[in-house]
């Protein structure tokens, strides 16, 4: 194996530049600058979002029961807790057999506001647990295993007796 210096040669007879646009490059500039520069991030306040778990808020039979609750809850709860902070959205967990309600804020410290608030107060002849959520389960999928139980026995009965 041998090694040999590079040799820079033109090709072709002259030279041609490599022409540069200048709407190009100006851009590429302001991105540059924007990207480099402090853009006033130093006065913007760090915002961290968090979600709150509003327990036994609700049962499972009475969103059975009432078709418009779900609504009406939700609606109620995002009223109660914009006084408290700007929310990001307000999800009710119909099947959860604790009632829950979760409330995402869009700063830390007023869902940490929320949870003092709401922590103890009553709601429809229910004791509210307010906490941070861990982001660990999805409230969403969690069912009553007992009305489940329930629900496949009937239709076990249904499927015989046809």
């Amino acid at each position: 194996m041998s090694v040999t210096p590079a040799k820079f040669e033109q090709k072709g007879d002259k030279f041609v530049s490599k022409q540069v646009d200048n709407k190009k490059k100006k851009k590429l500039k302001k991105v540059e600058d924007k990207m480099l520069g402090w853009g006033g991030r130093d006065d913007a306040k760090l915002s961290i979002p968090a979600t709150v778990i509003l327990r036994y808020m609700f049962s499972p039979a009475e969103m059975r029961a009432d078709e418009n609750l779900r609504l009406e809850l939700e609606e109620d709860v995002k009223e109660e807790c914009t006084k408290l902070g700007p929310i990001d959205s307000v999800k009710v967990c119909e099947n959860h057999p604790q009632g829950v309600v979760l409330v995402r804020f869009k700063d830390r410290k007023d869902a940490q506001t929320c949870i003092d608030t709401m922590n103890g107060r009553w709601f429809g002849g229910r004791q509210i647990h307010a906490s941070e959520d861990d982001g660990l389960v999805n409230h969403a999928l969690v069912r009553d295993l007992d009305e489940d139980a329930k629900r496949l026995e009937q239709f076990g009965a249904e499927l015989e007796g046809e």
